[in-house]
């Protein structure tokens, strides 16, 4: 039998879980545990009623429909590429989805025992675009100095998404080339002092030959807050 998950790992996964950033196999993992566990599915509930403030004010975007036959032709075609293009579909509706998981969880939840252990602060980001379409959720988790990102699709085949952190200095610092295959980015220690309440976030699309860079070379395509909750 497999030793039991960490309890800081499983606080995580409840959080990531309400937040709606983990991708099909990660999340079916979830419910089978919020299944057997009732202890987990609380966690869950509570990360969610956390989370409701934050995403209350979120709202589904519909995209022109002259974008996604763009989109299409730029990753190609196969189911491969239709994941892409349905997980970029998902991201737009992240308050809907997170909605729909905590509707789900909710058949399954039973009560919190009162000895249960609080949840770790997280930090969490939605970033969009000038226009406020596009989203981009990000969920920091300080005890580990992860960031977990949804899997949108940015950049093209000569440039890459690169995540800024801009403190009250207004002095950008890189954290980092984003992995759209991974969805993880590990946060070096001298920045992670920076991923505070209200602190920017930034993407821009760079050159990734000669990242991390010293300061962006081009505007950025999407931006946000941290929240720390």
């Amino acid at each position: 039998m497999p030793d039991p998950m960490p309890p800081l790992d499983r606080d995580t996964l409840a959080a990531e879980m309400a937040l709606g950033i983990l991708d099909h196999a990660e999340r079916a993992d979830a419910l089978r545990l919020c299944l057997s566990d009732p202890d987990f599915a609380a966690a869950v509930q509570q990360w969610g009623l956390r989370f409701s403030p934050l995403l209350a004010n979120l709202h589904s975007v519909e995209a022109p429909a002259h974008i996604w036959p763009m989109v299409a032709a730029r990753v190609g075609s196969g189911d491969h590429d239709s994941q892409h293009i349905r997980t970029l579909r998902r991201w737009r509706g992240i308050a809907a989805i997170c909605g729909a998981i905590a509707a789900t969880l909710g058949l399954f939840i039973l009560v919190r025992p009162a000895d249960a252990p609080a949840p770790t602060a997280m930090g969490v980001a939605q970033l969009a675009d000038a226009s406020g379409a596009g989203a981009l959720a990000i969920a920091y988790d300080p005890s580990r100095g992860t960031l977990r990102l949804s899997r949108a699709m940015l950049g093209d085949s000569q440039k890459r998404p690169e995540l800024w952190v801009i403190p009250s200095d207004g002095k950008p610092r890189s954290l980092g080339l984003i992995n759209g295959g991974s969805g993880t980015l590990t946060i070096d220690r001298s920045l992670q002092p920076f991923l505070a309440e209200g602190v920017t976030l930034a993407i821009t699309l760079e050159d990734p030959s000669t990242a991390p860079h010293p300061a962006p070379t081009s505007a950025p395509i999407l931006t946000g807050k941290i929240s720390i909750i």
